[in-house]
């Protein structure tokens, strides 16, 4: 299906809505249902006022439980499972691709990048001053206020490469879920503890299409609940045609 466009004349429009108006690129994470912890991805890009698919699915993973409803850029109040702390659920919305890190230079990414250390760790204490914030042991005044963090610099290579997502970051509601990521997953098809997971080539192509500059966006969700996220008509009727060929 690439390259396919989709809808009347096989063209969306971009309409305004919950997207920034100047988002030009969506990740599409669409799962069967609340509990599925499996889905596919697709790649949407903007050309003026035209949203088109611009890959194959491909398959991805989420969390062990499926998908709870997360905080970002979709309404508030929506139904479905609250994503929390701990609970094993990625979370389904509209977020903000923010940012990109890894244990490799790279010399050129559109996307902004931060190579970890040993000293690099992600909050997910809702107890911490830190919650939900990247920390590094060696900047001055960081002060341990937590008992638990991930570690970004892993030694089983599952953050070797890894996007953030910007789920419950502005503000950040502490207990509501913490250190979103999308990165390689262990074994195809295994599912996370609230992240989504992929192929790891299939990962490195996604995060070379990446544009800041397009203020991109992903769009995770089981597609009975895509009504509810305050998509453009049109593109929520892209997307459901994508969930349901």
């Amino acid at each position: 299906m690439l390259g396919f466009l989709l809808s009347t004349g096989g063209f969306v429009r971009a309409e305004s809505g919950s997207l920034p108006v100047e988002c030009r690129q969506i990740v599409a994470v669409i799962t069967p249902a609340w509990e599925a912890t499996a889905g596919s991805l697709w790649r949407l890009g903007r050309e003026g006022t035209v949203w088109r698919v611009l890959s194959n699915p491909i398959p991805v993973t989420v969390g062990h439980r499926g998908l709870g409803v997360g905080l970002g850029l979709h309404p508030a109040g929506l139904a479905g499972p609250a994503k929390e702390e701990g609970d094993r659920r990625a979370p389904a919305g509209m977020f903000l691709i923010e940012s990109a890190f890894g244990t490799k230079a790279i010399k050129r990414s559109a996307l902004p990048y931060r190579r970890t250390t040993d000293g690099d760790f992600w909050v997910d204490d809702p107890a911490s001053s830190y919650y939900n914030q990247w920390v590094s042991l060696a900047e001055p005044g960081v002060r341990q206020d937590w008992k638990s963090a991930e570690i970004l610099r892993r030694k089983d290579g599952l953050y070797d490469l890894a996007l953030v997502i910007g789920h419950n970051r502005i503000p950040i509601v502490k207990g509501r879920g913490s250190a979103i990521f999308m990165h390689r997953w262990v074994a195809p098809g295994r599912s996370t503890i609230g992240c989504t997971a992929m192929d790891p080539k299939e990962l490195r192509e996604l995060f070379d299409w990446l544009d800041a500059a397009s203020r991109p966006v992903i769009v995770q969700a089981p597609r009975e609940s895509l009504p509810q996220w305050g998509l453009p008509h049109d593109l929520r009727t892209l997307l459901e045609s994508l969930a349901n060929p």
